[in-house]
């Protein structure tokens, strides 16, 4: 929890209110996400930040290093806000899956939506990188994500549960890749709707087969 309240504090901290270990976090963040991690060097994070370079390897001894913990940092935030949607008081457990995607529509019009760091990390990162904390971190995610999902559509007892997990999940992640390439005000709403007729079909073939 600690580490899920230091990342919340990057979000809306000033960069000069952070202590240098969340500074240098909290630049290399936004130009990672900005910019994708192969093209920000390490130089520019440290002119970035206001450290020295002896500041930024005491903290990060590697850019690898920093590129898990900023990967830790987005998949705090984003399941921090998931929680938090999904666990409002009073949803139905339907209503729970679709606030997903209620949860989704706020980045999607944001201006600095630069789509998913971990479909990008899997592009940048792939096997035959040499980085294992970083490949283990975006696994992390797309384990983490699965189980949330899973979580949620359990309580529908669903005839086959682990094909709705899927197909939710292949919403959620192509809401994501076509929001950051349509810039579709509509899109978290269409995929709610994609969601809700799928969770009504499937909860419909459960009760027929009773």
């Amino acid at each position: 929890m600690a580490e899920v309240v230091e990342f919340a504090d990057l979000e809306v901290l000033p960069l000069d209110a952070l202590a240098p270990r969340e500074r240098i976090l909290k630049t290399a963040s936004d130009l990672f996400y900005r910019f994708s991690v192969h093209s920000v060097g390490i130089d520019r994070i440290i002119a970035e930040s206001g450290v020295a370079k002896m500041t930024f390897y005491k903290h990060f001894p590697s850019k690898a290093n920093l590129v898990a913990t900023y990967l830790r940092h987005k998949s705090a935030v984003w399941f921090q806000m998931l929680e938090t949607a999904t666990q409002q008081p009073g949803l139905t457990a339907q209503e729970r899956i679709l606030a997903i995607f209620d949860a989704l529509d706020g980045p999607f019009r944001s201006p600095a939506f630069r789509g998913c760091p971990f479909v990008k990390g899997l592009a940048e990162f792939g096997p035959e990188a040499d980085t294992p904390d970083v490949q283990a971190t975006i696994t992390a995610y797309f384990e983490g994500l699965r189980e949330l999902v899973a979580s949620l559509v359990e309580p529908l007892a669903l005839p086959k549960p682990e094909r709705a997990v899927i197909q939710i999940l292949s919403l959620i992640q192509g809401s994501i890749v076509m929001a950051q390439a349509s810039r579709d005000p509509l899109l978290a709403e269409a995929n709610r709707e994609a969601a809700r007729l799928l969770i009504e079909g499937a909860v419909g073939t459960g009760a027929s087969h009773r």
